[in-house]
């Protein structure tokens, strides 16, 4: 399996936009918010932003959390 190079990019925190997590995933905005929508997870609206915690990341779509620790661990290897 091959991680994206945006993917590197993403950084381990509480709280992430659907939009940098669609850029770093390599899909359009709406797919994702839709599967993680699909996925039940809460999505937080400010503005025309959406948001998504960690912990529904977790525990609702794991694939793309688990895509988050190895680019985290890929980073710190590569420092």
């Amino acid at each position: 399996m091959t991680l994206r190079h945006s993917m590197h990019m993403l950084r381990i925190k509480a709280i992430y936009t659907v939009g940098e997590l669609a850029i770093a995933a390599g899909v359009e905005r709406r797919s994702l918010r839709l599967l993680l929508e699909q996925a039940g997870c809460e999505l937080i609206v400010s503005g025309n932003a959406y948001y998504v915690s960690l912990a529904d990341l977790e525990l609702k779509v794991r694939p793309l959390w688990e895509g988050i620790k190895a680019a985290q661990a890929l980073g710190k290897e590569l420092s």
